[in-house]
């Protein structure tokens, strides 16, 4: 049967991988692709092996840039929940998809609206709120979480940000509330899933 080969739009779809992962992946040599002519292509058969390997990896953790080994958990994961708050619904699904593959309980809001209603009904360990969202912006969103949580007598919990990048502006507002903690698109899957674990443990804003 003859090969199928893919763009990157049609990557971004069949592997629900943001395009600009895909693209730096393949500049990396780990998402192996060609060039047709002067476009970027990739082979089916190549993306199934390739995700076959990934789906390994996290299920039985190996040395690499792409998933952290982490033998020697201090986190009862499981009974964490993490509120991931993007407008993005491709970025919602992959981070949920991996932060449920390691345990965590994970809620998904596409907006702040959505973050705030469900920050009134349940305790979360951790926030990650994309920066820049219609409405009610990541830092925005983060300010008002606290608000509640001061009403309602929780304690404080670790925030991080998403972001495609950091303007002087917003990057002052979240050094107000405190916020030094930010994960850059496009983000490495290592990268996150050590940065959630460590903001749990250290279980403070």
């Amino acid at each position: 049967m003859e090969d199928k080969f893919f763009t990157i739009e049609e990557v971004t779809k069949y592997l629900n991988i943001p395009k600009s992962t895909i693209y730096k992946l393949s500049q990396r040599g780990e998402l192996p692709s060609c060039k047709i002519g002067k476009q970027l292509r990739f082979r089916k058969s190549s993306l199934d092996k390739w995700s076959l390997e990934r789906e390994d990896g996290v299920k039985n953790p190996t040395s690499g840039s792409f998933l952290i080994t982490d033998t020697n958990k201090t986190v009862d994961q499981k009974s964490k929940y993490v509120l991931l708050v993007d407008d993005d619904e491709l970025v919602l699904k992959t981070l949920s998809k991996f932060l449920k593959i390691y345990g965590y309980n994970v809620e998904a809001a596409e907006n702040g609206e959505a973050a705030l209603t469900k920050v009134e009904d349940l305790n979360f360990d951790l926030i990650i709120a994309d920066i820049r969202m219609p409405g009610i912006d990541g830092i925005e969103t983060i300010r008002r979480v606290r608000e509640i949580h001061q009403r309602k007598g929780r304690p404080g919990v670790p925030e991080i940000i998403i972001t495609g990048y950091m303007d002087s502006q917003a990057e002052r507002e979240a050094g107000k509330l405190g916020i030094a903690d930010y994960i850059y698109k496009p983000f490495i899957i290592s990268e996150l899933l050590k940065t959630v674990k460590d903001k749990i443990e250290l279980g403070a804003p």
